[in-house]
Parts: C-alpha cells; sequence; structure tokens
C-alpha cells in the first residue's frame, strides 16, 4: 500500500488550526488524528474515505462557533413564524408546540427524549452496518446524503435564521436576544425524570440558537428510512426505521425544538437531497424543493426583525459548555 502523508498532515493542520483560533477540545484532537486511519491498511482507508462525509459535517459545523453570532445579528425571525405556525396548524387558538406545553405525559417525554438522544447515533449505525456488510454503493450516496442536507440546513441558519419555540415560549415574540444559549427545552423533563444531565451536556455546546428552520432532526431518520429500502441486508430495519422517523416527527415539536414547519422542511430538504444525489427520481425532489421555497417565501414579515450586534468576543466561541436557558428549561417543565 502505497502510504500518504497529506492525508495525516491535514488532520494534524486542523487541530493546530482550531489551537490558534481557541476552544480546542478532546473532539477535535480525535477528529484530526482520524487521519492517520490512510496509513494503517487499506481496510482503514476505505473506512476513512467512506466516513469522511460525516467528518468534514463534524468539523464543518463545529467551526460555525467562530462567525455565527454575528452572521446572523439584526436578522433572526421570531413573530413572522409562530403566526405562520398558528394560522396553519393551530390548535384552539395555539401552537400544537403550546397545546404540548399544556398536554404531556412522561411515557411520551422518556420516548421523545430518548429519540433526540439517538438520532445521530441511529445513522451512525446504519452507516456501520453498511460499510460491514460491503455495501458501498449505498453508503457512498448515505454518506454524502448526510453531509449534503446538513450544508443546506446549515445555509438556512444564516440564510433565515429563526427562533425555536422555546425561545417564544421565554422571552417572547419581540427582537431577538443574542446573549441565549442553546435549550434543551422540554428534552430536560427525560433528564429529570431518570436522573440525569444528558440534555444540559448536548446543548450546553450547541451553536445554532436560532436553527428552528429546517428540522435536520427529521431529516436524519428519512434519510435512513431511505437507505434500509434500497438494502436488501436491512428489510429487518425498516419498519423500525419508519417508527422511529414518525417519532421523531413528533418529539421535534413536542419538545418545542421545532414547528410543525420546521418538521415539513426537514422531509422537504432530504427528499431534495436524495434527489439531487440521484437517490430519488428528479421530479419528487423538485416538488420538495419547490415547497420549500415556497414556505420560505410566504412567511409573513416578523413584528420585529431588530436585534442587538453580537459581541466580538461571544462567550460560544470559547468551545465550553453550558447549561441550557433557565427560562426555557422552567418554561417546558411546567
Amino acid at each position: 500500500m502505497k502510504r500518504r502523508a497529506s492525508v495525516p498532515l491535514i488532520g494534524l493542520g486542523y487541530i493546530a488550526l482550531i489551537g490558534v483560533l481557541g476552544g480546542l477540545r478532546a473532539d477535535h484532537l480525535v477528529i484530526g488524528l482520524l487521519g492517520l486511519l490512510d496509513l494503517y491498511n487499506e481496510k482503514t482507508r476505505l473506512f476513512l474515505r467512506q466516513f469522511l462525509p460525516f467528518i468534514a459535517t463534524g468539523a464543518i459545523y463545529d467551526s460555525m462557533r467562530y462567525f455565527y453570532w454575528p452572521a446572523i445579528a439584526n436578522r433572526v425571525h421570531v413573530a413572522g413564524p409562530y403566526q405562520l405556525e398558528r394560522s396553519w396548524f393551530g390548535i384552539g387558538g395555539q401552537t400544537p408546540n403550546e397545546w404540548f406545553l399544556e398536554h404531556h405525559w412522561p411515557a411520551l417525554d422518556l420516548a421523545c427524549g430518548f429519540a433526540y438522544l439517538v438520532f445521530v447515533g441511529e445513522y451512525l449505525a446504519v452507516a456501520l452496518l453498511l460499510f460491514f456488510r460491503q455495501r458501498s454503493d449505498v453508503l457512498r450516496t448515505f454518506a454524502l446524503a448526510f453531509l449534503v442536507v446538513n450544508l443546506l440546513g446549515f445555509a438556512t441558519y444564516f440564510i433565515f435564521p429563526v427562533a425555536p419555540p422555546w425561545y417564544v415560549t421565554g422571552y417572547g415574540l419581540g427582537p431577538a436576544r443574542l446573549d441565549v444559549h442553546p435549550a434543551a427545552a422540554a428534552a430536560s423533563r427525560f433528564d429529570l425524570l431518570l436522573g440525569t444531565h444528558f440534555f444540559d451536556g448536548i446543548y450546553g455546546r450547541g451553536i445554532d440558537v436560532y436553527g428552528a428552520y429546517p428540522s435536520l432532526h427529521v431529516a436524519y431518520p428519512l434519510l435512513v428510512v431511505w437507505a434500509a429500502f434500497r438494502t436488501a441486508e436491512l428489510r429487518w430495519a425498516r419498519a423500525p426505521a419508519i417508527g422511529f422517523f414518525l417519532l421523531m416527527c413528533l418529539s421535534a415539536v413536542y419538545l418545542q425544538h421545532h414547528y410543525v414547519i420546521d418538521v415539513l422542511l426537514g422531509i422537504a430538504y432530504a427528499s431534495a437531497t436524495l434527489a439531487l444525489l440521484g437517490g430519488v427520481p428528479a421530479p419528487a425532489g423538485i416538488a420538495y424543493a419547490g415547497a420549500t421555497l415556497a414556505l420560505l417565501g410566504g412567511v409573513p414579515a416578523p413584528a420585529h426583525r431588530s436585534a442587538a450586534l453580537a459581541s466580538s468576543t461571544h462567550p460560544l466561541a470559547s468551545g465550553s459548555p453550558r447549561a441550557a436557558a433557565s427560562v426555557a428549561r422552567r418554561s417546558a417543565c411546567e
């Protein structure tokens, strides 16, 4: 096997860059050192090549902490998405999120919290199964779809930043605040029931506070459903994959992280991604992409568009974990 120094050097360069920018953590070291897999043998080199889209997605998302807040200043949509949601999907004058704040049950708290904990793990588990089953044809599209749908979602976070339902519950419909940290919202009920602190740790490292549109939580399980139906070896996983996808659609709204519109956008983004990569017929993807643009273009003008300017040294740039916002936590648990 011809060994190449370029791939490990890229990984080490990534570690050095994060060290210079600030906020170097153990997970950055792990990502950077994965480049050494290119040197060991052909199997590890193949693994690195096929899982590179996952690695790239993680690195890109993490890099957003250095420029996210200045990029969205004065452009966060708060009232408009809320009013559209209540108009289209209102229940007795409330949004579905507000209805679920008054009607929630421990069994659903546990089920939805579990779904939010493992949704990325489900995707990676299926990718590993495809790798060890040597289904590189499906894995290639599956891995690339993960990268593409995330890039589309990340771009939307900047082009059309939207406050999530938990923010509206805690802070109202006024101008968006830029001193707010990601919150576990109603997912904190899962931790309260089990006496754990999973979601505090997860959302303490979050970046995209105003990334309600689209719901990537929904997009990932839908891509898993596609992979299960494209792979004969995963026939046994088709029904569980569909069930998990439906549970995630409910969880995104029930846990106060997304509107129903966000769920529809997540489905649209996943479908358009598969169409772009040749995973589904192009007309279906075009239709979903058109629906996405129609939704974004049809959002009424928010009541308030101004927001405080972001600090040039926003605390999230340090990369240190933080607990969820206390106001949103209290609201979700009431």
